[in-house]
């Protein structure tokens, strides 16, 4: 047996540290439900140990790469052991494989997941395992926002689980930045798992790739919107593809703005997303206060980037004084004297922008 992955699998080093808890402790083992269909198991890790029992201890036989995929055998500790992955603390079970001779090997479950069209009971079963152990008391607060989530069928319920959403990301992002280090960062544990356990959210890499972050996805978020009773949940998701057109996630930088290098670049007034995305919030305003906060911070953010003095411009001044036209023209109700009093002292200064010191047409190089 100690042969039977020569060409498949490289030996090597040990890959897993030994842990506080006791590895070698070991209990009976669960009777699974098993599929009539194959069951894959896939390493999503740069590479995990192959053990002949599901302990620490236990000879190592083998080592999958990352993408390696491997029949299920059917069984599942009902114990976990706390072992350190890409400089992150799992405590997750064991996972048995079929080995190509029949035999049966045991792989980690924090490296792993199901593949196969039966697969959803058993990856979801390893998932409650991995949330508790990698969120601690916080998954009781995740579980209880997926069946809300779940279970939202009106424009208020959706509201309500939308800002409940947005408070459990910011948690969550805060125990990311405790338990990953992000100075190593060719090696970072694939966490794209947590999308399954938080519906409406999407994994990213933000910081030159050195740091994970959730972000909306108003792709999803529409989707949902359309399964509900009521229209203001509807227009309002319409509006966050409009603020994040070019993919629908949710970013540090909106469609009114194009990011030209890591941390900045230049605001797209004069394009038309300005007057597109303060139409569309004037709309939703009108119909409901259900999102008024969030519509709040739409329009405080699409006039800071028209108003502020260290804001620089794509476009050229034609352009620019056109779309502002338009939008003071329009008298749309989202618009509060304050705003139209900073819109229109905006304008003035756009009609000597090199005087007032305002960098225009960025787009030409000059």
């Amino acid at each position: 047996m100690r042969h039977f992955f020569e060409g498949v699998f490289i030996l090597a080093i040990l890959l897993f540290l030994f842990s506080a808890c006791n590895p070698s402790v070991q209990a009976d083992l669960p009777s699974l439900p098993k599929s009539n269909s194959a069951i894959n198991i896939m390493v999503n890790m740069s590479q995990m140990s192959i053990r002949e029992s599901p302990s620490i201890t236990a000879e190592q036989i083998g080592i999958a790469k990352m993408g390696s995929q491997m029949p299920y055998a059917g069984e599942m500790t009902d114990f976990s052991t706390k072992i350190k992955l890409g400089g992150v603390w799992y405590d997750e079970p064991w996972i048995s494989i079929n080995t190509p001779e029949g035999d049966t090997a045991w792989i980690y479950g924090g490296g792993v997941i199901f593949k196969g069209d039966d697969s959803e009971e058993l990856s979801e079963i390893l998932l409650q395992k991995r949330m508790k152990a990698f969120f601690g008391k916080l998954a009781d607060d995740i579980a209880t926002y997926r069946e809300n989530y779940a279970n939202a069928n009106t424009s208020k319920e959706f509201a309500n689980v939308f800002h409940e959403g947005e408070e459990l990301r910011d948690r969550l992002v805060e125990i990311l930045e405790q338990k990953i280090p992000t100075a190593e960062t060719e090696n970072l544990p694939d966490i794209f798992w947590i999308e399954d356990i938080l519906p409406g959210y999407v994994v990213e890499l933000v910081a030159e790739g050195s740091q994970y972050f959730l972000f909306k996805d108003f792709k999803q978020l529409y989707a949902k919107a359309r399964q509900t009773k009521g229209e203001e949940d509807d227009i309002f998701t319409d509006l966050g593809l409009e603020v994040y057109s070019r993919d629908s996630i949710e970013y540090f930088y909106p469609s009114w703005f194009i990011q030209t290098w890591d941390y900045g670049g230049h605001s797209l007034l004069g394009s038309g997303k300005h007057n597109d995305v303060i139409a569309l919030a004037d709309e939703v305003m009108d119909m409901t206060d259900l999102f008024k906060e969030d519509i709040d911070v739409f329009k405080t953010e699409i006039i800071r980037d028209i108003t502020h003095p260290q804001i620089t411009y794509w476009n050229p001044q034609n352009k620019i004084l056109s779309e502002l036209d338009s939008i003071l023209s329009l008298d749309y109700n989202i618009l509060t004297k304050e705003d139209l009093v900073a819109l229109e002292a905006r304008q003035s200064q756009f009609l000597d922008a090199s005087q007032n010191g305002i960098e225009l047409n960025v787009r030409s190089g000059e």
